[in-house]
């Protein structure tokens, strides 16, 4: 008897602990099964509503179709935004607008066109949304939308028409913007090409070749065969014969040594002469030369014929003997007093 007791007693306790460990497990089902609840509960109070409609559900083939989405948007989405590209379905997509409506949901219009007849739907719209504190990118869609779409009706009987020309847009400013642009920069190189070409005009018209400089020598070896051309003693012009030589002279002086002969007399300008070494040898002749020319035009004197030719004969030799020689002249002026007029 004390052995079946324990038996019994033994079978009891088994019993209680399977008891025990059936409610522990039931215990922990309904557990999960209450965090699952509660994880698609805030999930679905996190997901935006979506609900899309039209104003009509019958359009005509070409026809734009206008399609309305309007979200409710819960606290906790921090960014909703639609995730379509060019195309929705058997239509082609033209626009997508928000339009701001100062409540607490959000709309967007979709500007969609189709080119199939017959019952079409427009497909479930998609959004990406993402929830505060969570970089993790979501997508919300809307309903789908049917719309019966009517082709053009043709009459067989009736007359034949030529296609429509496009829709003429109306101009807005960025299309007149490039060719403002255009024409700006047109007018701008027009005006600096005259510019250019006035400036190049003035700088021309501004510019004055450098004279040739001419060496003294060679001025007054041209001065004295022009005077000898003219005859004048011949003709019985004497005083003016003897002006126009020592005029000759005191000018070649006065370019070549910078003496100040013009305005000095004859006793100054031997004075002067003193110091010149290419003339230490001519001051004979100098001497000759200056007085018989001041006795012609100041004491009335009446030279010969030879001494008419002497006086030409001294400033030649004058002229030739103080004339630089070529090593001595400037860079470029290569010819003598000689090679450059032709004189005796």
């Amino acid at each position: 008897m004390q052995m079946t007791d324990s038996r019994i007693q033994m079978t009891d306790g088994r019993i209680q602990m399977a008891v025990c460990r059936r409610q522990m497990r039931v215990a922990r089902l309904t557990l999960v099964a209450v965090l699952i609840l509660l994880v698609a509960v805030e999930a679905g109070a996190q997901e935006p509503q979506l609900r899309a409609s039209v104003d009509s559900s019958e359009y005509k083939i070409g026809e734009w179709v206008w399609v309305r989405v309007t979200a409710e948007v819960p606290s906790g989405i921090s960014s909703l935004v639609p995730a379509v590209k060019d195309s929705l379905g058997s239509f082609e997509l033209l626009s997508v607008d928000e339009v701001p409506d100062g409540k607490a949901e959000r709309v967007w219009n979709f500007k969609l066109i189709a080119f199939d007849s017959g019952t079409v739907f427009v497909p479930p719209i998609p959004f990406s949304y993402t929830v505060a504190g969570d970089t993790v990118q979501r997508q919300a869609v809307t309903n789908m939308v049917f719309l019966t779409i009517h082709g053009v009706s043709v009459d067989p009987q009736g007359e034949l028409k030529d296609i429509k020309p496009p829709l003429d847009a109306p101009w807005k400013f960025e299309d007149f913007l490039p060719y403002l642009i255009a024409l700006v920069l047109l007018a701008l190189a027009v005006w600096a090409y005259r510019y250019y070409q006035k400036k190049k005009r003035e700088r021309e018209l501004a510019y004055v070749p450098p004279k040739p400089v001419i060496p003294p020598a060679t001025v007054a070896l041209a001065a004295l065969r022009a005077l000898e051309d003219k005859k004048l003693w011949q003709q019985g012009k004497v005083k003016e014969y003897y002006s126009e030589a020592t005029e000759i002279i005191r000018r070649f002086l006065e370019d070549q040594y910078r003496i100040l002969a013009l305005e000095s007399t004859s006793d100054e300008i031997m004075q002067q002469l003193k110091p010149v070494p290419e003339a230490q040898s001519l001051l004979k002749q100098f001497r000759s030369f200056l007085t018989t020319a001041d006795l012609v035009k100041f004491a009335k004197y009446a030279p010969t014929p030879d001494e008419h030719e002497a006086e030409l004969r001294w400033a030649y030799e004058i002229v030739r003997t103080m004339a630089p020689r070529p090593e001595q002249q400037p860079d470029g002026m290569e010819e003598t007093a000689e090679e450059a007029v032709d004189v005796r």
